[in-house]
């Protein structure tokens, strides 16, 4: 018998339910699915993939979905999904391990959300796996959380380097205004139900995110003050409430609040990278490159934050250097951008923009010297693995990615001799 159950609730999922269980049908013998009354093809999907699929109306509750389905797991461990997640397969070992010989009652694992735009990418840390016992238990409509039960159970709870991409966050999923006005609902009830000062300023906090979208910016502003208001100073969410406020005035383009915000935030949180970096998005968009500049070279010497909740990948390295590379193209510094990009390059060969971008920015070169400077930066295996990736290569880009093979072919014919 597997250690593990794989547990989730879905509703009109036919897009992503697929991949979702195919990416973890290796490591469970039982996969567990509540629908909540989808109307497409999900349950027949969930069903081909093998999982056992509960039909039951929805209870307007997120909460009480999550346990109807935990409640029917079977095995010692729950791994809680969500159908636009798919777990990666390089850290299945990795998550075996950890059940199989636990350090701790439940783990937070990486949650890596895509957007539209690849240099969004963002990640966070998520209660997700957790043994099977029935003092553990979601609570909340909406937003719900699991710590709440592990902590009156008295469980432990560590980190674990275990991966989700979620694909949640496309804008055709964000912007579907019926999920969103479903939301607000929810949680208008919640808050409603809700007495403790932490958990309202969660809910606050979610509620404005949920209306920017809806581009009600001024209530989402409300709410941000409110949930800033509830938590305490020390309370894990507070950057992010700041964060949030500021990206919430960017928004609206009111951006004499914004750095208002941020000047603020950083008294509290003065090694939060993601301020720094925001700050340096914002005076791009008002053109203030000089500003942005020495916003970005900070976020680079304040490095990636750590012990906070949440942090866009790539703030305090490889992004800002991104951003530096496209600064000085603005300003006409073609060397220093060409510098930019390379480096950029170096330290995360998988960052796709920088790659586009960079061989936008010399189009016009001999493909040899690209070449020969993408190899001052990385070898050329790399190179021809990265750009093998592109779903669609430029000229400019075959002739580079050919170059690459060229000389493997002839690094192999070397050592077979």
């Amino acid at each position: 018998m597997s250690e593990i159950s794989v547990a989730l609730i879905v509703r009109n999922e036919e897009k992503f339910i697929s991949q979702c269980l195919q990416s973890v049908k290796s490591i469970t013998d039982d996969i567990v699915v509540v629908d909540t009354g989808s109307e497409d093809q999900t349950v027949e999907l969930a069903l081909k993939e093998g999982a056992r699929v509960i039909e039951r109306p929805w209870p307007k509750d997120f909460a009480r979905a999550r346990n109807w389905a935990i409640e029917e797991a079977k095995n010692p461990w729950i791994l809680m999904l969500d159908a636009d997640e798919v777990l990666l397969a390089d850290d299945k070992d990795k998550l075996i391990e950890a059940v199989t010989h636990p350090t701790a009652d439940a783990y937070n694992i990486r949650i890596v959300s895509l957007t539209d735009r690849p240099e969004d990418l963002t990640e966070a840390r998520v209660t997700r796996l957790f043994r099977n016992d029935p003092r553990v238990r979601w609570e909340g409509r909406v937003h719900e959380q699991i710590i709440p039960s592990l902590g009156r159970a008295g469980m432990t709870l560590a980190p674990l380097d275990v991966r989700l991409m979620h694909y949640g966050y496309l804008k055709e999923v964000m912007t579907n205004r019926k999920k969103l006005e479903r939301n607000l609902d929810l949680l208008d009830q919640s808050l409603a139900e809700t007495v403790q000062r932490e958990w309202k300023a969660y809910l606050h906090w979610q509620r404005a995110q949920t209306l920017v979208p809806l581009e009600r910016y001024d209530d989402a502003i409300k709410d941000m003050k409110q949930a800033i208001n509830l938590a305490h100073p020390t309370e894990a969410l507070q950057p992010l409430f700041w964060l949030t406020l500021a990206k919430i005035y960017t928004a609206k383009r009111d951006y004499h609040k914004v750095h208002q915000t941020i000047r603020e935030a950083l008294k509290l949180f003065p090694d939060y990278t993601d301020l720094v970096y925001w700050e340096g998005i914002v005076f791009i968009e008002e053109n203030l490159l000089d500003k942005a500049e020495e916003r970005f070279k900070m976020a680079l010497v304040m490095g990636v934050p750590k012990n906070y909740l949440q942090s866009e990948l790539g703030v305090g390295t490889f992004k800002a250097l991104w951003q530096l590379a496209r600064i000085s193209r603005m300003q006409k510094k073609f060397t220093l951008a060409e510098a930019y990009y390379l480096k950029t390059i170096q330290i995360k060969s998988a960052f796709y923009p920088a790659w586009k971008e960079y061989f936008a920015f010399v189009e016009n070169t001999d493909s040899k010297i690209i070449y020969q400077r993408l190899l001052m930066v990385i070898p050329p295996r790399k190179i021809f693995d990265t750009l093998s990736t592109f779903l669609s290569l430029s000229p400019i880009e075959m002739q580079v990615r050919d170059l690459a093979q060229i000389s493997l072919g002839v690094s192999d014919s070397i050592s077979n001799n």
